[in-house]
């Protein structure tokens, strides 16, 4: 049975929710406590009650989003289809869960790309790996018993795939914010998703083409997105 939330978890959602749309608004750079806890009409201290410092509030951010991308995750895997389907599912489902405030993932991927972050970067996605890959393992093991993929490794396998799966994310990540939506079409990001795919296919023992994506309307969101908020540069 689900805890209850208290008045004080309430709280801490609000300044969470407050923070996803200042980080869209404003970037994270420029999203201030003061700002915060101005938007919210509570005391200085009600802020450091549940976050020691404004890159502890990043952190819990982070992990909301991760409690999502694990939600959707196991819906994907809770269902009866090929392994194929859901490891396509699971690769869209990542960039669905990013997509509820595609601004406001856009302001935090800048932040977290920028090289003085390279260490806050690393602990979001060792955090993400060790959450994630467990799910994406049985995807991987589902299909190795059940013949669509010609593997013999099951768990080094899946780690290999989530490693492509984050340079992909990488490169897409820094190509939108690098043009700011402006000097890329859908269509080119696109290719560079399938090109991963096929490498995920070739490492897996899957047929050719069986990740492929053939609609880019994904990628158009992302791209209006990163040009509304004026997004340049690493």
């Amino acid at each position: 049975m689900p805890k209850p939330r208290t008045r004080s978890d309430s709280r801490k959602e609000e300044f969470l929710d407050l923070a996803e749309e200042l980080f869209a608004d404003l970037g994270y750079e420029n999203t201030s406590v003061d700002r915060l806890i101005s938007g919210l009409g509570v005391s200085k201290g009600a802020f450091y009650h549940h976050f020691r410092s404004k890159s502890a509030l990043l952190d819990a951010a982070l992990e909301r989003w991760l409690l999502r991308a694990e939600a959707h995750l196991k819906e994907v895997l809770a269902g009866k289809a090929p392994a194929t389907e859901k490891l396509r599912n699971f690769m869209l489902s990542l960039s669905a869960v990013k997509s509820e405030n595609r601004e406001s993932s856009l302001q935090v991927g800048k932040f977290l790309l920028q090289d003085a972050n390279a260490i806050l970067l690393g602990r979001m996605r060792c955090a993400a790996r060790s959450r994630l890959v467990p799910l994406l393992t049985t995807i991987i093991e589902q299909g190795a018993l059940e013949g669509e993929f010609q593997l013999e490794n099951p768990q080094l396998v899946a780690r290999i795939v989530w490693d492509i799966c984050e340079a992909m994310d990488d490169i897409l990540g820094r190509t939108l914010i690098e043009t700011g939506g402006k000097r890329i079409g859908p269509g080119e990001l696109l290719n560079i998703y399938n090109t991963y795919t096929r490498a995920i296919e070739r490492v897996i023992g899957a047929p050719e083409k069986s990740l492929y994506l053939a609609d880019d309307t994904i990628f158009q969101s992302w791209i209006e997105a990163t040009s509304r908020n004026e997004l340049v540069g690493v």
